[in-house]
């Protein structure tokens, strides 16, 4: 059990967003009240209101919270790069202070922390993402695509994350195409690493619910 979790991933678009909503509907039915963040976002559609971050949206409405999108994402840039480039190409720096203080907990609240990208990807001026997970100390979700070649990626973020004294809730190897039959990543990894590996979202459940 868990007072949240901060998911990451090897890369970037491998199902960080689809994994976080699933996770907090399915908590939100429980009962579990949430906090989730996503604190910065880059490649945001310009709308009449501003920018839209559509991935904070979609877990905002996931967990179902009355807390506004200002609040769950306050830094969000238009530019489809990582939100450190975007941030210097649009010339509003942030930093990560600035991303830790947008995580605060709120009390009697899980949390639910996405990051951007994968987990060495950089994220501020003065940061990646791995840096702000170790800055929140919340245990990691670390999704990653259930396809041939991703174990290398997994370990070496499982070994990342060891060397930096943070503890991993869950692997969850997520089935964006259907891997060949011969393949079994999820055995693969149960040889190597002690942490558990799942493919369903309601296993997970099991492993970081409240």
């Amino acid at each position: 059990m868990t007072e949240g979790v901060f998911i990451t991933a090897t890369d970037t678009g491998v199902g960080k967003t689809w994994v976080g909503c699933a996770l907090a509907a399915r908590l939100r039915r429980r009962g579990v009240r949430l906090q989730v963040r996503k604190p910065v976002e880059s490649g945001c559609p310009e709308t009449e209101t501003g920018l839209l971050p559509q991935d904070a949206l979609a877990l905002r409405n996931a967990a179902a919270t009355p807390e506004p999108l200002e609040r769950i994402c306050p830094y969000r840039f238009r530019t489809p790069v990582s939100p450190a480039r975007a941030a210097e190409l649009e010339r509003r720096p942030i930093t990560l202070t600035a991303l830790v203080d947008a995580c605060r907990p709120l009390p009697d609240h899980w949390r639910l922390v996405e990051g951007a990208g994968g987990f060495y990807s950089p994220l501020t001026s003065d940061g990646v993402n791995a840096d702000l997970a170790e800055s929140l100390k919340l245990p990691l979700l670390l999704v990653a695509p259930d396809r041939l070649g991703v174990l290398s990626a997994i370990l070496l973020a499982l070994e990342a994350a060891e060397r930096r004294g943070l503890s991993v809730a869950a692997v969850f190897l997520n089935r964006i195409v259907p891997p060949p039959r011969e393949l079994d990543n999820a055995a693969e990894l149960r040889r190597w690493t002690g942490v558990p590996v799942v493919r369903e979202i309601e296993a997970l459940i099991g492993l970081v619910s409240p």
